[in-house]
């Protein structure tokens, strides 16, 4: 019986977290614009933004109705009020041994990458009418915590924020309150409208020495930028100290500012302070962690290209050459750094870094463009014949790929199963189309090279999750509707306690009473009565049988009190657990059609940019 009422209590709170948080998903992962269509590497000012800032884009017309809500928790407290009203509800109290060890599972699930399932433990425990004596805990607000921050993580924006404001109505000094800003800053730079937050920031101690002070300038310079507001987006990156580890962040985009201003000397002066070891403050690797390091290969990046932009090919050549050999930018700066030996008209040079670029033997945007920039070299230094032999060698190349993706354009089965991954399909197109590994190879390089597409290709990966999740709770929820209307398959506990009733602890008291009556009886006879150790036993006496007596008057008033109870069985009753689970198949439906619907478009999207 226990073990049907736990696997009907986890299954419902697992389902109705899924619901909730499969809403909130939908609505906080919009389908991206297209952008114009073009080629090359992504500029660094995108690729900082991939590490600190993404833009937030609206939500689609296919879930523009689905919003999580306002408190995230109603859905689960519903369904703990309609187990209790069954009695299938969990009766014993919660401990902190017990919720830390929840936590710890909790942890390990996300450790193993099964955050929903850390999601489903975390919330059924915080919206039990258990937790309530623990929240204000440190095992409670960690668990909070928990809850907020893997929700941000798995997209669901509103819900996570919702938590987590929950631990900034306390004392700053708890340590929960922290990381708890530190996390609503982070899921407001991913797009969870960050005006929001800002706003629940306002009641934050403010002064330059708190430790979330530069994350929260951060974060009003990225909203000031995002609104074109550029004069007070550089007053707000100023405002981030060494302690904040968007310090790089803050200098880098600050001189993106700067430079699209054409103020390139102060441009150069902020790139200058990540590049630079010598004047980049001691803490700021030490709080910015590996991001710091990203940032600082694409400020040395910044700094070859504003070099390059005023001919000074010498100090670009230097700046290029900062970035180290395990980057991941690279080819990006043997390619930029090919370029400007090739103006300086340093040739060997030029051909020197193309053949270190060719050598590193890994796939990167430049692989085209290394071809022609070779073959333009050789022709600046009259060699025809070398140059000749380049060109034709490309042509022979790319020639195969272009009347590839020419037949692809008419045989639309070719074409999906070629971004599919499906290259035996892809062999085998509608018009028995074949292409050699090392075409298809080329086609599915030049189109994943466009970070759009990347994007898209990931919220389909994850809208395909969520859609699993969705039909796997359809079935779940049919599964517990039909074992909760059959009697013989959910059990509920006793109406009252089986063992530590008020019953069992009057007689212990009244075992306890006629041991200390005897124990004065037998003692009284050879001492005397104002003994210090007989007046310890009769106070003991006069607290337990007062105890006694007030469950003896409690127990004369709980039949009244029950039959009050059920005289309105339905004055305060909320739906119940049929009713509840009928609604949430209802709303499993109609999440999955809207996710159908999204996933159409996001499909349709991802081949336009393909094509």
């Amino acid at each position: 019986m226990r073990s049907v009422r736990g696997s009907l209590g986890r299954g419902i709170s697992w389902l109705s977290r899924g619901l909730t948080l499969a809403a909130s998903v939908a609505a906080a992962e919009p389908a991206p614009s297209a952008p114009a269509a073009g080629t090359g590497a992504a500029a660094p000012d995108a690729a900082a933004a991939a590490i600190s800032a993404p833009a937030a884009s609206p939500a689609t017309a296919a879930v523009a109705s689905v919003a999580a809500p306002a408190d995230p928790g109603s859905a689960l407290r519903a369904y703990h009020e309609a187990l209790a009203a069954r009695r299938l509800d969990a009766s014993a109290q919660l401990s902190t041994e017990k919720l830390r060890g929840l936590i710890e599972s909790a942890e390990a699930q996300l450790g193993m990458g099964r955050r929903d399932e850390a999601i489903a433990i975390l919330a059924g425990v915080v919206e039990s009418p258990r937790f309530a004596p623990l929240q204000t805990l440190d095992e409670g607000r960690a668990a909070v915590f928990t809850l907020g921050d893997a929700l941000g993580r798995a997209g669901a924006l509103p819900m996570a924020r919702a938590y987590l404001l929950r631990l900034i109505q306390s004392s700053p000094v708890d340590s929960w309150y922290r990381r708890a800003v530190s996390s609503l800053v982070d899921f407001g730079l991913a797009g969870g409208e960050p005006e929001q937050i800002l706003a629940a920031f306002a009641g934050l101690p403010a002064g330059p020495e708190e430790p979330w002070a530069g994350d929260v300038a951060y974060l009003h310079g990225v909203l000031w930028e995002r609104m074109g507001r550029n004069a007070e987006a550089l007053q707000a990156y100023a405002q981030v100290n060494a302690r904040s580890r968007f310090w790089a962040q803050a200098n880098y985009r600050a001189g993106l500012i700067e430079v699209d201003q054409q103020q390139l000397p102060q441009g150069e002066q902020h790139f200058c302070k990540i590049a630079d070891p010598k004047q980049t403050p001691k803490l700021a690797p030490l709080f910015g962690g590996n991001a710091f390091f990203q940032v600082r290969d694409l400020a040395r990046l910044a700094l070859g290209r504003v070099a390059h932009e005023q001919y000074r090919f010498d100090d670009a050549r230097y700046y290029y050459h900062l970035v180290p050999g395990d980057s991941e930018r690279l080819p990006e700066a043997l390619y930029e750094s090919a370029t400007s030996r090739y103006e300086a008209k340093d040739y060997a040079t030029a051909h020197r870094l193309i053949n270190e670029l060719r050598a590193l033997e890994r796939p990167h945007p430049y692989a085209d463009e290394v071809w022609i920039l070779d073959a333009y070299i050789d022709l600046a230094e009259c060699q025809f014949p070398r140059a000749d032999a380049k060109l034709t060698a490309f042509l022979q190349r790319y020639e195969p790929v272009l009347a590839a993706a020419r037949r692809l354009e008419s045989d639309p089965l070719a074409f999906q199963a070629l971004i599919d991954g499906g290259q035996a399909t892809d062999a085998q197109g509608a018009l028995g189309v074949g292409l050699p590994s090392e075409v298809s190879d080329l086609l599915v390089g030049s189109i994943r090279v466009d970070p759009t597409y990347g994007r898209v290709t990931r919220q389909l990966a994850e809208l395909d999750r969520q859609l699993g999740g969705l039909d796997g709770a359809a079935r779940e929820l049919a599964d517990l509707g039909a074992r909760v209307r059959d009697p013989d398959a959910v059990k509920p506990r006793p109406a009252a306690p089986i063992a530590n009733t008020p019953a069992d602890r009057l007689r212990e008291l009244g075992q306890q009473t006629a041991a200390l009556r005897r124990l004065l009886r037998e003692a009284s006879l050879g001492q005397s009565a104002a003994a210090p150790e007989l007046q310890l036993v009769k106070q003991d006496l006069i607290r337990i049988e007062a105890e006694a007596a007030e469950f003896e008057a409690a127990g004369k008033s709980a039949p009244l009190s029950a039959a009050a109870s059920h005289a309105q069985p339905s004055a305060g009753a909320g739906r119940s657990l049929e009713q509840l689970l009928a609604d949430d198949a209802v709303e499993a439906r109609g999440l999955a059609e809207g996710a159908r619907a999204l996933r159409a478009q996001l499909f349709g999207q991802r081949n336009q940019l393909a094509q």
